[in-house]
């Protein structure tokens, strides 16, 4: 009989653990690709003011940025990388939303990571005004404080409703509980985080004190997501619209190869296009 339970309980076992690592692959692909996504986003509004690129540089745990001539517009320069996630997360999302496969996850990551990191910026650019960030910028030259917070919160509140309606891709649905929930979200998200930090402290040598601010928000956060999702899944019928899958291996080798090529291709602009100021 012991030995029956515990068989029955492998599937279940194997399918959190999956979860876990498809978040965490999620992860490493989507912040990076959000990156890449926020700084073309800039480069489009230097293109329409007739500007020039000279060079980007990516970097998954630390600041990506773009080198370009001078523009006219700047307010618009720095509502670009914003605002350019909007359209294109709808589109990974109706990409997603069509195939339906563990393999869109990483875009959906992409997308939600952009529009919660995007609505704490927003809402930090008012709250703590002396970090430079593209909002405080644009407060500075006149654009009104008061709408951060409100587009920052509608920005958090739909990448984490985004991400409570594609969990079906990662194998969680309606059935599962919240301790499985927690052990994905959390052991699946706060290592990306970890590795963020320990990069950042190593190499611009942030306190160790700054890591139990940057992790307690995460989590936070994590756990508010998490206890909404279960009652979503199971009472609201727009988040029952995809069906549960089945992670495989065939999925991690794809999304791992993904990444690689990712990286590859970023440390190829860095080493080849990072550009100059003009």
């Amino acid at each position: 009989m012991h030995m029956n339970g515990q068989t029955a309980s492998n599937p279940d076992r194997n399918r959190i653990l999956k979860a876990v690592l498809l978040f965490f692959l999620a992860y490493m692909f989507g912040a990076l690709f959000h990156d890449i996504i926020h700084e073309f986003g800039h480069a489009i509004t230097i293109w329409v003011q007739g500007g020039t690129i000279t060079g980007f540089y990516f970097h998954p745990f630390d600041s990506s940025y773009n080198f370009s001539s001078a523009v006219g517009n700047h307010m618009f320069l720095y509502a670009g990388g914003a605002f350019i996630g909007l359209p294109l997360t709808i589109i990974f999302m109706g990409i997603a939303l069509r195939y339906r496969s563990p393999l869109m996850f990483p875009l959906i990551t992409a997308g939600v990571y952009g529009f919660i990191s995007t609505g704490v910026w927003m809402i930090k650019a008012v709250t703590t005004p002396g970090i430079a960030t593209d909002y405080t910028y644009m407060i500075g030259l006149g654009f009104p404080a008061f709408v951060f917070p409100i587009i920052g919160v509608i920005y958090i509140a739909f990448g984490m409703l985004a991400r409570i309606f594609f969990l079906p891709l990662v194998g969680i649905d309606y059935e599962t509980r919240y301790g499985a929930r927690f052990t994905v979200y959390l052991a699946g998200i706060i290592p990306w985080f970890i590795i963020h930090w320990v990069y950042n402290m190593v190499f611009h040598g942030y306190p160790e004190l700054s890591f139990v601010n940057l992790v307690i928000p995460v989590i936070v956060y994590t756990a508010l997501e998490t206890l909404i999702s279960l009652p979503l899944q199971r009472k609201v019928k727009l988040f029952k619209r995809i069906p549960v899958q089945q992670v495989k291996l065939r999925h991690f080798l794809i999304i791992g190869a993904g990444i690689v090529i990712l990286y590859a291709v970023v440390i190829l602009v860095n080493a080849f296009f990072s550009g100059t100021p003009q």
